[in-house]
């Protein structure tokens, strides 16, 4: 699974002076690999790829995109690392303890999701 992009200056040339075909490239490249994945991964890739695209029809700004996405991952991450810490025995869900510094048990709070 090899693909030729161009250039890091012609992809920034690309941005500046052509953004339409930069996203021309950027939906085939996704597309490409979409197609090239196993069937029984391409639906929940397809459907990974709408709500990335959503949310980068949604902000306001490219870097606005760029947090929203990855706030996507690091959820998904989250959910991955609670799934293994509770098949592990590790983690009481929603709840986790560690040691400070000087001892004593701190209770680590989860942070709300919007």
């Amino acid at each position: 699974m090899s693909y030729d992009l161009p250039e890091f200056d012609k992809l920034r040339e690309m941005a500046q002076r052509d953004p339409e075909q930069l996203e021309r490239l950027r939906i085939e490249l996704c597309d490409r690999l979409i197609q090239e994945a196993p069937e029984k991964y391409r639906r929940k890739l397809r459907g990974l790829q709408f709500r990335v695209d959503m949310e980068r029809r949604r902000a306001k700004s490219p870097m606005a995109a760029c947090i929203a996405i990855s706030g996507m991952m690091h959820d998904s991450f989250d959910r991955l690392r609670n799934t293994l810490n509770e098949a592990a025995g590790n983690v009481t869900p929603g709840y986790m303890e560690s040691t400070a510094d000087d001892g004593e048990a701190a209770k680590v709070l989860p942070f709300r999701r919007a």
